[in-house]
This record gives C-alpha cells, sequence and structure tokens, in this order.
C-alpha cells in the first residue's frame, strides 16, 4: 500500500525545489564566471566558423607561388599559360571535399618540418590538357573527363609537373618559413584522401590556370591544425623578396647598354673681369685654371663618375679613363 506523505513532508519537499537553479540560469553562470576568468568557450562542430584570425603571410605567399606556378607551366608545356590568384578560403574539411569532382588528381603532401599533411588538387580537364600538350595535340579540352581513371602514362606526366610545382611552393614559403614540401601519395577518390577530420577548419588557396582555350583550377589544402606552431609567422605582415627574374635582368641589362648618356668633360675654367670681357680680341689666350698634365673630371648627369686625360683616338676627341669613381668622398 503506497504511503501518505505529509502535511510537513510535503512542505519539506517543496522547500528543497527552491533550491536547484534553473539549467538556463546555470549556464549563464557558468559562461559568466569563465568569461571573468579569461576563458574562451571553443566550438569544437564549428570550428571553422569561430575562425576568425587573419593570415596576411598567406597573401605573400600565393603571390610568389603563383608567379612561379605560371613559369613553370609555361617552361614545361612549352606554351603561353596565365594565372590568377583566389582568395584564399577557411572552411571545413568536409565542405571542401564536396566541391571536389571524381575523378580528381589528388596528392597528399607533407610539409617538413610541420606535422600533419596538406592535399593538392588538380582539375581533371588541366590533367587531360597537360597530357595532350605532351603527347603533341594542339586541340585541347577535348578528352572525356567524366567515367574514367587516369592511366599510368597520364599519372606518369602529371607527376613531373607535380614534382616541380612542390619546388615552387619551397621557394614561395622560403621567405615565411623554410619547409621541405615532401611529396607522399596520389589519389582519384576524395574518400581516400582524408588528411584531418571532416569538421576540422583549412585554408583553401585556388588557383585559376588558363592554357590557351583551356582553363582549369589547383587547389591548395593546408590544415590550420599543421600551420599551428607558425601561426604567429603567418599573421604577420611583410615585405616579401622579389625573385631573381633571369630574363627580366637580361632584358634590364640590355637597355641599360643601350641607352644613351651624355658624358662632360671640363677642360677647365677661368675668372675674368668685365673689362678684360669687353676688351677681348680674336687671338687673345685666355688662361685656364687647369695644366696640361691635371686630371680632368667626366661628369655624368652632374655627377663626377670618372678622372682622365683628353686627347686624340683616331682623328676624334676622346677622354682616357684613369680613375673611376665610385665613392663620391673620392673626389
Amino acid at each position: 500500500m503506497a504511503q501518505v506523505l505529509s502535511q510537513d513532508e510535503i512542505d519539506a519537499l517543496l522547500g528543497g525545489l527552491d533550491d536547484v537553479e534553473e539549467p538556463e540560469a546555470a549556464s549563464a553562470a557558468g559562461s559568466e564566471a569563465a568569461s571573468e576568468a579569461g576563458i574562451i568557450p571553443y566550438d569544437f562542430v564549428n570550428a571553422a566558423k569561430m575562425t576568425k584570425v587573419k593570415f596576411p603571410a598567406f597573401a605573400a605567399i600565393n603571390d610568389h607561388f603563383n608567379r612561379g606556378l605560371r613559369s613553370t607551366f609555361s617552361s614545361i608545356l612549352r606554351v603561353m599559360v596565365d594565372s590568377a590568384i583566389v582568395p584564399i578560403e577557411i572552411i571545413t574539411f568536409k565542405e571542401f571535399l564536396k566541391r571536389v569532382p571524381v575523378p580528381s588528381s589528388l596528392h597528399i603532401i607533407k610539409m617538413e618540418p610541420l606535422r600533419g599533411h596538406i592535399m593538392m588538387v588538380i582539375d581533371p580537364q588541366l590533367v587531360f590538357s597537360i597530357v595532350e600538350i605532351f603527347m603533341g595535340s594542339t586541340s585541347l579540352g577535348k578528352s572525356r573527363v567524366e567515367g574514367r581513371e587516369f592511366t599510368s602514362i597520364e599519372q606518369r606526366m602529371i607527376q613531373r609537373v607535380v614534382n616541380s610545382i612542390l619546388k615552387d611552393m619551397e621557394r614561395a614559403w622560403q621567405a615565411v618559413y623554410p619547409i621541405s614540401m615532401q611529396y607522399v601519395r596520389s589519389e582519384i577518390n576524395p574518400q581516400f584522401a582524408k588528411i584531418v577530420q571532416d569538421e576540422d577548419a583549412v585554408i583553401v588557396s585556388k588557383f585559376q590556370m588558363d592554357i590557351e582555350e583551356m582553363s582549369g583550377v589547383i587547389h591548395i589544402t593546408v590544415p590550420l591544425s599543421v600551420i599551428q606552431p607558425i601561426k604567429k609567422n603567418l599573421q604577420t605582415s611583410f615585405q616579401t623578396e622579389e625573385v631573381e627574374d633571369p630574363t627580366w635582368k637580361q632584358l634590364m641589362l640590355q637597355n641599360l647598354r643601350i641607352t644613351p648618356l651624355e658624358l662632360t668633360v671640363p677642360l677647365g675654367g677661368a675668372k675674368i673681369t668685365g673689362a678684360d670681357l669687353l676688351d677681348l680680341e680674336v687671338g687673345d689666350i685666355i688662361q685656364l685654371d687647369t695644366r696640361i698634365d691635371d686630371l680632368l673630371p667626366g661628369f655624368l648627369d652632374g655627377q663626377v663618375k670618372f678622372k682622365g686625360y683628353p686627347g686624340l683616338y683616331k682623328g676624334q676627341r676622346a677622354f682616357r679613363v684613369e680613375t673611376v669613381i665610385t665613392d663620391p668622398e673620392e673626389i
């Protein structure tokens, strides 16, 4: 038989309920206490959405890499290649995989000495166009992409391109943090190329490649967990060192060599009075302040660059350089 509670027992139970905090109130109190302690809550489910950190150095790295990418493709394929940078995105790895078509040329790369892996994804249409150029085809973009995999020959050819791209990536990162790109493996299906968990945040850099009438995209995906040890380096704005371009340097030297310059060699000077000037006649001699064995200055654009002697060479007035002035204090 059920026991009947007395009025005193009922009052005691109702009094105990007043001491229990509401869940929302307890949560608010906990958040307030955490805030006072300097603790910031972290949402593991929406990690990418919480990532508001900017990486200015990535823009410099991508710009450096883009120039190297354009030069590498033009050199390997022997055709004019143009490329453009798309602003980086910070998204979840799962969201990125949804954008990757099947089949695709996926390459897993290790960034020594950092832990973890990054991924390079090359559009299938770009892969087939590269193979067509290697094979001597003149009509690009005609290959069927859907429903087929890459042959061993195609994989070997694209591997050559990937190795060259990795060297460009190493040079692009050199100014920020020296790394060594180590090729790990290649995949076709994105399901077998998981470098991090689905909800982990990744930085996606996109490069639009234009080869004649064909366009393709190269994605570089870097997990935030990989670059965590060097995050401060990437958050610092800095001026990148310009890469020495041999072709540009040669053209500059050629233009400098054919640039006309005016060389002025004053033979000397003299001071005379106005009366002496009015008395001058044909045949009068004005004595200069230099002797015949004195070194004369040679001026370029108003600056003394040489010292030497005047004379004749093959019937023409000439100036024999004896000293090259490199320091203005030498004058």
